[in-house]
């Protein structure tokens, strides 16, 4: 089939979470299985610094946005080989923010209405057209506004996919962008948007109405929007298409994150030899300040230190961890200024057992992967997740709350690979890692554990299969 990934952020062009790994490594993996996939992002002031390298313009138009038009040159270039567009909007994207600015609305309306002038431009000048359209989270969603709506006549043959990576961020502004939008006149304004959404301004509710077909990054989640728990609001909107709501598990670069070939650890190992994750024990416990001594149960943390991400419960089980355990903690990451506060108090007064990075440091996130006996992820909801993929494959065992791709990809018992916990509250979590140190203690159990998680198939070759069967699935509606 013929693709257009239409997303905000890709990497390794411009990056700030989880979405532009996946538009950056599904579109090669999808590639490789014959699919013909090309790819659409802004270009941002910080790729034009950079010099990101960038062919044309290959073609430049107008954009009508209210009463104004803004200038758009189409660009070109390549990521591997999958071929990329890059959309220089300098009205939108000619600045050092990605997002957070005032008027991202607007950008992200430009951003829409420039995929679909580049779509009309390759079709025209190079004969070339999706079967399919993807867009990603609620940037791309009026893309699929208008392409059932206004270029319906012009694209009505083409299928549209719409995925979910956190519906947390819906894109959401006052109700006269609307009329910014275009999307006021001719009756668009649909009354199976749902209450409170028809005459709002969501865009993310707009990509779930419109889409052939909606995705979520893990079969847990697609079943978590749906309730109120997690539903932020569009459960009613998700439960009333259900029947186009599916999830997929995302992937992680096995190249990139492979222990046997790691640059950034102190030695190489692998699920058939797994004898230098001892000396990569050693140089993290070096590094950061701890006790040298393998009897000591390490635990790691790479991660955002924000509410999502449920480190509370760490923090409520500090003490408990501390005085009743042997354990030793790592943890790099930043967010919360009072969670960054509590966890670097604790290493000042437990040197030897607490080690606190705030910031982000690539090479010692891979050392904390590899060198860490186990991995911690009390999510409070996780829509995927890569961390304990990641920690999977380095043979460090997470525990984790069973939310979202947490509970897709880490089980706990006799075929177990990691240990889980329900209930989001301390004491749980704390049994959690208490079950963990246990099965630490018993070598024999623990190497078991440690296998099963690194022989377990964590690509993107996996999940592009699976993204191909929901195309075929997508395009089914569009032939009916």
């Amino acid at each position: 089939m013929r693709v257009l990934f239409v997303a905000a952020e890709v990497a390794p062009f411009v990056k700030t979470g989880g979405l532009a790994d996946v538009a950056g490594a599904l579109p090669a993996a999808l590639a490789a299985q014959g699919h013909d996939v090309r790819v659409i992002m802004p270009r941002y002031r910080a790729m034009r610094v950079r010099g990101v390298p960038a062919d044309g313009p290959v073609g430049a138009t107008f954009l009508p946005v209210g009463e104004r038009a803004e200038e758009m040159r189409l660009l070109s270039g390549t990521n591997g080989a999958v071929p990329v567009y890059f959309l220089d909007i300098p009205a939108a994207f000619e600045r050092d923010a990605i997002y957070g600015e005032r008027d991202d609305h607007r950008r992200f309306i430009l951003f829409a209405r420039g995929v679909l002038a580049a779509m009309q431009h390759l079709r025209e000048v190079d004969g070339w057209q999706p079967d399919v359209v993807h867009g990603h989270d609620w940037h791309a969603a009026l893309v699929i506004n208008y392409l059932k709506t206004y270029y319906a006549y012009t694209f009505g043959h083409i299928a549209t996919v719409f995925t979910i990576h956190n519906l947390a961020y819906q894109g959401q502004g006052h109700p006269d962008l609307l009329s910014l939008a275009g999307l006021t006149e001719g009756g668009l304004v649909e009354n199976g948007l749902g209450p409170g959404i028809a005459n709002s301004f969501n865009c993310m509710a707009r990509g779930i109405r419109f889409a052939d077909v909606v995705s979520t990054v893990s079969p847990t989640y697609a079943r978590e929007i749906m309730t109120m728990e997690y539903g932020e609001r569009l459960d009613g909107l998700l439960r009333h298409r259900h029947d186009r709501v599916a999830g997929i598990l995302n992937g992680i670069d096995t190249a990139l994150y492979d222990p046997a070939h790691d640059a950034h650890i102190a030695a190489p190992y692998s699920a058939d030899d797994v004898s230098g994750k001892a000396a990569c024990k050693t140089a993290l416990q070096e590094r950061c300040g701890l006790e040298v001594n393998a009897t000591r149960p390490l635990l790691g943390v790479v991660s955002r230190l924000v509410e999502q991400k449920g480190f509370v419960l760490l923090e409520a089980a500090l003490p408990w961890l501390i005085q009743e355990t042997s354990a030793q903690l790592v943890l790099l990451g930043s967010g919360d200024a009072h969670l960054e506060s509590v966890f670097q108090r604790a290493a000042q007064q437990y040197g030897d057992r607490v080690s606190v990075r705030v910031g982000f440091d690539v090479a010692l996130a891979q050392q904390i992967y590899a060198g860490s006996d186990a991995f911690l992820m009390p999510s409070r909801f996780e829509p995927c997740g890569l961390g304990q993929m990641i920690a999977l494959r380095y043979g460090s065992v997470p525990i984790v709350r069973a939310t979202g791709g947490l509970a897709d990809t880490v089980r706990e018992g006799l075929n177990g690979n990691g240990f889980v916990f329900h209930p989001f509250d301390a004491r749980h979590f704390r049994d959690a890692i208490a079950r963990a140190l246990a099965c630490f203690a018993d070598p024999a159990d623990w190497l078991q554990v440690r296998e099963r998680g690194m022989r377990a198939d964590h690509s993107w070759t996996r999940s592009a299969a699976a993204y191909g069967d929901l195309y075929d699935w997508a395009r089914s509606f569009v032939r009916r």
